[in-house]
């Protein structure tokens, strides 16, 4: 019999701790049958031929909404449009099918857009705040995490891009996010590749994402703090394309496409999840980026870790490191020049043949990619850093069994649990049954490695 407190008591304790005690739910199958994606949430069909202005046009169309509905052009490409419906999403509609109107368009309302998520999503429960509406089956915890973090983020963002003087939209319907408590739902819904844990749809204008993730058993801060940081990112993208930073369809340099909402997203665990503000230190992309420089010092030499950054057209988790650390350089150290950057990208609409990413970088940062790269490297080397995986919560377990005690220090409960059988399983089967563990929470892993120093002698 195992002394209390249980192992699992102890992780409880470390994720009700950081309000999200929703992550370590047994993930059972459920008997619902989940949605799936339609073909229009997918893609929009256009032609192969070069895109128009919208001209300020409005249709009629009764295609996906079922009835007929006064939509925007978004632009029009061969024989077809892309619009605007007043649910936020963008479809394809043939012009013989969408006749002109001078009729106005009228956005839905949170009413419209709740009814038209349970119609959707049956089973799940939603609700809405200022500016959002939401359909989820996670827990209470995950959804209230999501909603905050979103929330916050909203009219600070909105703040910060007027300072800077870029054309800012107010929200023409409430934003949508959908989400699934498990990671089979998720995919269930949407394949998606291996580690993507929630995307920022542009085309139904919805945020999906899951709350039940496999690393929690491995590491459960570090997967908390991932998630909230995706949720965050996701939450930037939804926002900038709806308060027309970044046109819907537009192209943007991946750096900056990526860098700028790893810029806006900052997040931590303390007392609760919560949004940090724009601009705050990401550890865990300066501890990524650190274990490249050790790993692939020669490789990024000479700038070159600059110039591959600007050149890139795919991230991988390196790439989403290098471009928020380009992006925060550039917006505290070149402040002019960025925003003046910012402004012009942003002026990028629907479909727009982006200009060479490589010659509008150097328009306004220059082509010195040695220096830029030094003074990018000595910006980050001024930040406050915290080794975001030595002061996580790490396990101290104490296995009793007569005579004999083992110990072990850990961050993942996985582990813990390997190490207390495989300890058993070694053990006679008379001394299984006295058997006592203790399990104790350090915030970090050098007090743990203390108080197991303590517990041999």
């Amino acid at each position: 019999m195992f002394h209390t407190p249980h192992f699992l008591r102890a992780v409880l304790c470390v994720i009700s701790c950081a309000a999200t005690a929703g992550l370590l739910n047994d993930a059972a199958a459920q008997d619902v049958s989940f949605p799936k994606a339609s073909a229009e949430d997918l893609g929009l069909r256009l032609p192969n031929a070069p895109p128009k202005p919208a001209a300020g046009r409005r249709v009629i169309t009764a295609k996906s909404i079922g009835e007929p509905v006064v939509a925007k052009v978004v632009l029009e490409v061969g024989d077809r449009f892309a619009v605007l419906l007043p649910n936020g999403r963008l479809i394809d509609v043939a012009q013989g099918d969408a006749p002109l109107t001078e009729r106005p368009f009228k956005p839905f309302g949170k009413a419209e857009i709740v009814k038209e998520l349970k119609e959707k999503f049956p089973e799940f429960k939603t609700a809405s705040t200022v500016r959002y509406v939401y359909a989820y089956n996670t827990s209470k915890p995950f959804y209230e995490a999501t909603s905050r973090i979103l929330e916050t983020m909203h009219p600070a963002l909105v703040a910060y891009c007027k300072r800077q003087r870029l054309k800012v939209q107010p929200l023409q319907t409430p934003l949508i996010v959908v989400m699934f408590r498990t990671e089979k739902e998720f995919q269930e819904y949407r394949e998606m590749p291996a580690g993507v844990t929630a995307y920022y749809n542009t085309v139904n204008n919805y945020i999906v994402m899951y709350e039940q993730s496999s690393l929690t058993e491995v590491a459960p801060t570090i997967a908390i703090k991932q998630s909230i940081s995706t949720i965050a990112h996701e939450g930037v993208h939804q926002i900038l394309h709806n308060i027309g930073v970044q046109h819907r369809l537009s192209e943007w340099p991946m750096w900056i496409s990526e860098g700028l909402p790893e810029f806006f997203s900052p997040t931590s665990v303390d007392r609760r999840v919560r949004w940090n503000g724009v601009g705050k230190p990401k550890h865990m992309r300066m501890k990524s980026l650190r274990e490249l420089a050790q790993t692939r010092g020669d490789a990024i030499a000479n700038g070159q870790f600059v110039s591959r950054i600007v050149a890139a057209r795919a991230l991988n988790a390196s790439g989403y490191a290098a471009s928020w650390a380009m992006t925060d350089f550039l917006a505290k150290r070149r402040r002019e020049e960025f925003f003046a950057f910012i402004r012009e990208v942003s002026e990028l609409g629907p479909l727009q043949e982006p200009p060479d990413q490589v010659a509008l970088f150097e328009k306004h940062f220059g082509n010195d990619y040695e220096k830029l790269q030094k003074e990018l490297f000595n910006h980050l080397g001024k930040l406050p850093y915290v080794d975001p995986v030595l002061n996580q919560p790490h396990f101290v377990g104490v296995l009793d069994i007569g005579v004999l005690r083992s110990i072990v220090v850990t961050s993942s409960p996985a582990s813990l649990r390997d190490w207390r059988d495989e300890v058993l399983s070694q053990a006679p089967a008379a001394a299984r049954a006295s058997a006592r563990l203790n399990v104790r929470v350090f915030p970090n892993k050098a007090l743990a490695d203390r108080a197991a120093q303590t517990a041999q002698m």
